[in-house]
């Protein structure tokens, strides 16, 4: 084969693979926590860091070919939850005695989510300010190196400053078209008062509306104190399905009037939920009778805000033919046909049960609806007079032969 038609399939080739470029997991350290405050020389203690993961999204482009030369590209913005995986995390240090310092597949911390990890360490014997770090190695993205200030039983102090804990409660999820609260308690874990505190939560899309001011005040929060904050809001019918992250920023202000911010994210899943009926029934032919074939014609439909998938649709009833429909996924707003080919076996007013069974996010459904079919008894009418004919022919027969022949 010729270069001339290698290089082309190469680039063809190449063009079809989709490079995908992201933003890497971000994990930082966002508070620590000394105990004792102060330690004693050769004593022991416990130095606890808390890990945050802040990355929230990734794009996509695809390259395409159309032929020879020509090429064309499609750029797809996507909203994903990107989960930091961190591999591992130790204490470094040459003047504490370690005796836990070391953690290995720590696993993965979700967009927002933070960890807390404690190492255990003996306090040197010299008296004095010390920074040992922590190392954090997070996989496909920059490792983290963060010096912690432990007091040991030393004279100087250092600075004191706020530093907000963020806990969020948000439902596991919200069905499109309704609403649903945010709890946030936002708790001052730092070693000094803020006040003129202005926290902020805004909806990250149109169809998702505040039905609760997006920003609240508060004047201050001293060491260890917690401030409690219900937030409410309300999803459109039509908001698509996905994780949507809130941004959560805190505004304070220090006792030195200087303006510090804090942010975080605050992620709510939405998905969708099927609900199915009937909404046409119709029989072909309408009157039957004992030992007809006959077709029962359903219409599913999905009025839902979530697609229906697997959908399957199953009659109870004392006839013979197939009683099982399998429909397959039925989307918002759509309907599909369930076909049965009965023959009826006997008359009267039969009740029966039509199930319809799928699955959405949410599970595993079935809903059953109590039906009756109407069959007549077969008309044996005309069949009697031809047999009523045919015993008066014959007697006329009889009585001819017996009057009129020898």
């Amino acid at each position: 084969m010729s270069k001339r038609i290698i290089i082309p399939i190469i680039v063809f080739v190449l063009f079809l693979i989709p490079p995908i470029s992201a933003d890497n997991p971000t994990v930082m350290v966002t508070g620590y926590a000394i105990s004792p405050p102060v330690v004693m020389p050769n004593d022991a203690a416990t130095i606890t860091v808390t890990l945050s993961n802040t990355a929230q999204q990734a794009s996509r482009t695809a390259l395409s070919s159309m032929g020879t030369g020509t090429t064309y590209s499609m750029s797809e913005s996507l909203t994903t939850p990107l989960s930091a995986n961190i591999q591992s995390a130790s204490l470094k240090t040459s003047d504490f005695q370690i005796v836990n310092g070391w953690y290995n597949n720590v696993g993965e911390i979700g967009p927002g989510q933070s960890v807390n990890l404690t190492f255990y360490v003996i306090a040197p014997p010299v008296e004095g300010l010390y920074f040992p770090e922590v190392w954090i190695r997070v996989r496909d993205s920059a490792s983290v190196k963060y010096p912690i200030p432990v007091n040991v039983n030393s004279p100087y102090s250092l600075s004191k400053s706020p530093l907000f804990s963020i806990n969020r409660i948000v439902p596991d999820q919200v069905t499109p078209g309704s609403s649903f609260d945010i709890h946030i308690d936002l708790t001052n874990a730092g070693k000094a008062k803020a006040h003129d505190i202005r926290v902020g939560v805004h909806s990250p899309d149109d169809s998702i509306s505040s039905l609760t001011p997006e920003q609240y005040f508060i004047s201050d929060l001293g060491p260890g104190e917690t401030h409690t904050q219900n937030l409410s809001f309300a999803t459109d019918k039509s908001i698509p399905t996905g994780i949507f992250q809130f941004p959560l920023s805190v505004q304070y202000l220090t006792t030195d009037n200087l303006k510090h911010e804090q942010k975080a994210q605050i992620g709510v899943r939405i998905q969708g939920k099927g609900e199915l009926g009937i909404s046409k029934y119709q029989i072909s032919p309408q009157m039957i009778k004992t030992g007809d074939t006959f077709s029962l014609i359903t219409r599913i439909e999905n009025t839902g805000t979530g697609d229906a998938k697997s959908v399957r649709v199953t009659l109870e009833i004392p006839f013979e033919g197939m009683k099982e429909a399998f429909v397959g996924t039925i989307k918002p707003d759509n309907d599909a046909p369930a076909i049965f080919n009965l023959k009826a076996t006997q008359a009267g007013e039969i009740p029966y049960q039509l199930t319809i069974a799928f699955q959405d996010d949410y599970g595993d459904h079935a809903i059953t609806e109590p039906l009756s079919l109407s069959v007549q008894e077969t008309n044996n009418t005309g069949m009697y007079l031809l047999i009523i004919l045919l015993i008066i022919a014959g007697g006329a027969v009889i009585l001819y032969k017996k009057r009129f022949l020898p």
